[in-house]
Parts: structure tokens; sequence; C-alpha cells
């Protein structure tokens, strides 16, 4: 029997207001998740002020999380599957691997209109760059060391490998086992991307035998309390741009490209396919690629920008720089980092556990 009273009406009139609020509660709640962003990347990364900019321009909010080395990115992501960010830096070995996956989302090039403006060379570095990708800087890794206090200096990757006693406990190594075989392999004349079981084996015991000589496997910090500021470290394995931040604060650091070669890496922007808020993620990417936000980040973050329109509005100084952009026969002898086949990158792993954690 259906009762029109009183009593069931303001039932009825409380029901439908209560859902009416829940409604209106889910909305406002996936609409400021919408206006959020999440970032996984490096960290100084990006200009403040372009972060600013961004956020006004559409009413958005920047949530940056931290990863110290690629493989702890790799690890963090794997354990969720892929999930909890928005936007991925990744490098480029790893963008196949991720989109095979299922991690990253193909780039909605009718958004992201300012892919037009990055060199070809950098979108096509490997198979899946054009699609799932955008390059954001490239550059090299080499040596940086205090001149003050270690003034033999180091020309080669053995020297840093194979080091004069006055090293000990004086070297920090990158806790990243892909890079650090592959400049061990470049050390003895082989390919960073050498997959022969005997070389690998060789030089898997020179960082075994490195190992009482360094410190500790990370990276220094790139601020004033850096190690490679106050004497704890002398020499150290980094990234070119890094090593020029360390130098606006102390010029006696001194970055070194191996005559056998260093290591060319490309860092890109990538778009996770779980992320709710993809339209608001492509226009990240292509707000950070208008030639004048890339140039401004470009003269920020002291790396070699991918964006040719960027290129025109850089400073002089900038583009002289050697250790931004290398000389094309230092960048001949170098190498970048292949994918490498799951058995090899499995024991890859193995040497790097053993020397970060034992």
């Amino acid at each position: 029997m259906h009762m029109n009273s009183p009593i069931s009406s303001r039932v009825v009139r409380t029901i439908c207001m209560a859902m009416v609020s829940v409604v209106a509660l889910m909305v406002a709640m996936n609409a400021s998740a919408g206006d959020t962003l999440k970032i996984f990347t490096w960290s100084e990364y990006i200009d403040p002020e372009v972060v600013l900019e961004f956020e006004e321009r559409y009413d958005a909010k920047l949530k940056f999380t931290y990863f110290e080395s690629d493989q702890a990115r790799d690890e963090e992501l794997a354990l969720s599957a892929g999930r909890g960010f928005d936007l991925i830096m990744i490098n480029d070995p790893q963008i196949d691997r991720y989109a095979r996956r299922g991690w990253i989302a193909p780039i909605d090039e009718d958004i992201v209109r300012n892919m037009r403006h990055i060199e070809d060379r950098w979108r096509k570095n490997f198979e899946d760059d054009t699609s799932y990708a955008l390059p954001y800087f490239w550059g090299t890794m080499g040596i940086a060391y205090r001149s003050d206090l270690y003034p033999d200096g180091f020309t080669t990757w053995k020297e840093l490998l194979e080091p004069a006693e006055s090293l000990k406990q004086k070297i920090l190594m990158v806790n990243d086992s892909r890079e650090l075989m592959g400049f061990a392999l470049k050390s003895q004349g082989y390919s960073a991307n050498s997959r022969n079981r005997k070389e690998i084996e060789e030089v898997t015991q020179i960082l075994r035998l490195q190992k009482p000589y360094v410190l500790t496997y990370g990276y220094p910090m790139l601020d004033e309390t850096s190690v490679m500021l106050d004497g704890t470290i002398w020499a150290a394995a980094m990234y070119s741009g890094d090593v020029l931040m360390l130098q606006e604060i102390d010029d006696r650091i001194v970055y070194s490209l191996p005559e056998e070669g260093g290591l060319i890496w490309a860092d890109y922007l990538t778009v996770a396919q779980s992320s709710l808020n993809k339209k608001l993620a492509f226009e990240f990417l292509n707000f950070i690629n208008e030639p004048s936000i890339a140039a401004r980040q470009a003269e920020y973050v002291y790396y070699a920008t991918p964006n040719a329109a960027a290129m025109e509005l850089v400073s002089q100084e900038y583009l002289d720089n050697p250790v931004i952009f290398p000389s094309a026969t230092d960048l001949e002898k170098s190498e970048y980092l292949e994918p490498t086949p799951p058995r090899i990158r499995k024991k890859i792993n193995v040497v790097g556990t053993e020397l970060f954690y034992q």
C-alpha cells in the first residue's frame, strides 16, 4: 500500500537531499582531484617560477614526488603497477617497457601541439619515443671532482674505478646498477651496452675491488649541504647539469667527460595510463614546450634542451658551455644505455644489490 503521509514525504525529501549532498560532495572531490597533477620526477628539475605560472594559468596545483635514481623509480612503480601519479619522468631505455606494461598513455598530439618544436633526433631514439614520451632534457654522465682536494684530476673512468690510495672513502658512486655497469664496461674499452657475460663478469670484479674506496652509493645534494662542497667526497659519478649547479656555489668542482666516452642520457615526460587528469597532464606537456618556457627551463636546470625553438632564445653563455654541449668527438665516443634482455638485466641488478646493500 502506498502511503502519502506528511512523515513519509519528509523522509523522502530528507533522503533526496542527502543524496544530492553526497553527489555534490563527490563532484567537488573530483573537481579538486582534477585540478591537481601529481608528478614523479627528479628534484630541482623544474623552475619554481614556471610551476607558479602553470598553476595560475590553469587554476591547478602541481604536487611533486621525487626519486633518487632510475632504479628506485622503477621499483616504486612496480609495486603500484604504475599507479599513483599523473606524470612520470622516465629515461629513454624504459619507454618501451613502460608502454608494454600499460603504465603510460599515448600522447594526444591535438593537445600537445608544441611537440613540433622538439628535434626529431630526441623524439626517435627508441621505438616508442614519438607516441608515448616527450623529451625533456638530455646530457651526459661523467666524473665530478674537487680540483683543490684531488689536483691530479680524472681523464678516464679507469682512474675512478681503479683509484689512487688517497681516494679511499672519498668516492661517491651512483646507486643505479645499470649506469654503474655501463661506465664500468667503458672503463675497460667495452660497450656500455655489452651483453657479453665474460666482459660483465670482468667489470663486476673491478666494481667489487673499488667498493672499499666508495664512501656510499647514491647521489649528492645540489645545494650548500652537498658532500661535494664540504670535502667529504672528492670525486663522484654525476650528471653534467648537476655539476654546473654545484659549480655556481664552488668553482673548484670540475666536470670531466672521460676519454673512453661518457653515458648520454635523455629524460622524457610521460602521462600515466591510470591518470584521471590526462587532459590537464597533456596541457602541462604543451605548456612546458612553449619556446619561451622551454628556454627559461633550460637556463634554470642547465641541461641541454631538445626544444629547437627554445635554442634560439637562450643565452650565448648557455650555448657555448662545453659541459652542456660537449664536442662532436666526445659525443661520438659516448653511448646511450639501451634496453637490456631480462637475463642480463637480472644479472646487473644482482651486482647492484650486492654493492649497495652488502
